[in-house]
Parts: C-alpha cells; structure tokens; sequence
C-alpha cells in the first residue's frame, strides 16, 4: 500500500475526519444508558468516549461493552461508523505505528501507518466479540499488520539511532500488547489486571495515580499488579501464554 507523494499520514487523515464527526450540534455518538450503568447516562460524543475509555478507572467490562457497541456499528451500512471505532482507537494506532515507524524515512512511516490501519480494520470486521479484551485484540491485530509489513521493507533506518531497532520483533509473545492480550483472553489475567500493568509498566503512569484514578489504596494497587504479573510470568513459563493472538 503506497502513501501519497506528501506521505501523509492516513492515521492522520482518519483522526482529522474523526474530529469533524465529532464536531457540530450533532456528534457522532453513542447512548451511554443502552452500554453501561458506568457511563453517563445520556449520548455520549465518541471523542468523549475515547477519553472515557482511557481512563484507568474505566473498569474492563464497560470498555468491552462500549466497543462491542462501536464495531457492532461500525460493521453496519454507515461508513461514519467505521471512522468513528478508528478515531477510538485513535491513541493505540498511533502507539503500534510510532513503535514500528521508528528509525524510518516519512514516506515507509506513512506505508506502515497505513497497513496498522489496514489491519484494525480487517480485525473490525473478523473480531469475536463474545470474547474478553475486545480493545487489546484490535489494538493487537493492528500491530501485527504493520510488523508484517516492515519486514518486507528494503530501506535502512534513515534516523542516527541504532540499527538494531530496525529489526522487528518477532510475532509471538515478545510484543507487551500482545502478551497482554493472550494472557488475559486464556484467562491469566483479568482485562482490568491488563490495563493496570499496561498503563504502569507499557505507558509509564505512576502507580499512585492510576491507584488514586482507581479510587484504591496505593498499597492494595501495588499487591493487585504483582499478583496479577505473579501469574503472568508463571504462564509464560509453563507456555500457557505465549503463542500468538488468534482468531483475528
């Protein structure tokens, strides 16, 4: 997939509709009474439910609820829709593309933003949603698109940093995400236990404000994450996690 001759990006192009959908006295939006008894209660505009669903008090079961909803929406006949569920997801895309993208020239950038966008597409339409960690799969099948296709790139890092960033990381447990999202879909951890380790130990937010978002003590926080990563390397150890996200 070739990005235009300006190599803009279509993550780029996909947020900036994303933000005129969301604009306006009718936004793009989502009833939060027909979700969640833990989202407002009213219509909900989908920038604010990005926002919502960011935060680490957003408890697993209304995420899951909310994104079921959105690609349920997103697979109907309103192309609005599908804009809607990328522009969601908006944050972890550009995560997945800015980790592969790194050390390359614009114009590979805006061809591996591409095929991230390809692949939480496909994951759109192919996800089963009765599964658990609904955001962490397409998050997952995301990245994997856009490693798939950095492997076929010829060109050498164009930036000063080390070479050996170029290499991609191999598809197996060896990415955090997915690592995260295989222990929590064979039932290691919870999808809670996932975004709690992730947003601590992935996105570097201090453990006391995650705990205070929580509205937990730090000490009950501290014992919540080690437990949880307690199994998780016990899993990998004994192979119970570690293979590859499937079902994509």
């Amino acid at each position: 997939m070739s990005a235009s001759l300006n190599h803009t990006s279509p993550l780029s192009s996909a947020d900036a509709a994303f933000r005129l959908l969301t604009r306006g006295p009718a936004p793009l939006s989502l009833d939060g009474a027909q979700i969640s008894g833990a989202l407002p209660q009213r219509l909900i505009p989908l920038d604010e439910l990005k926002r919502i669903l960011l935060r680490p008090s957003a408890d697993a079961t209304t995420r899951d609820a909310a994104w079921s909803v959105l690609v349920t929406r997103a697979r109907g006949t309103e192309p609005a829709w599908v804009i809607g569920a990328v522009g969601v997801a908006m944050p972890g895309l550009r995560r997945a593309a800015g980790q592969l993208a790194r050390g390359y020239d614009a114009h590979t950038a805006a061809d591996i933003d591409a095929e991230v966008l390809t692949g939480f597409l496909t994951a759109v339409r192919s996800l089963d949603l009765t599964r658990r960690a609904i955001a962490l799969r397409l998050r997952w099948a995301a990245y994997r698109a856009g490693a798939a296709y950095r492997t076929t790139v010829v060109n050498q890092p164009t930036s000063g940093e080390d070479p050996a960033l170029a290499v991609v990381p191999p598809l197996s447990w060896g990415h955090p995400d997915m690592l995260l999202a295989d222990a929590v879909t064979q039932g290691v951890i919870s999808a809670a236990e996932a975004a709690l380790i992730g947003s601590t130990r992935l996105e570097s937010q201090p453990l006391t404000a995650v705990a205070q978002k929580l509205d937990v003590p730090y000490d009950a926080a501290r014992m919540r994450r080690s437990r949880a990563e307690s199994r998780l390397v016990s899993a990998i150890r004994t192979g119970q996690v570690g293979g590859t996200v499937d079902n994509m």
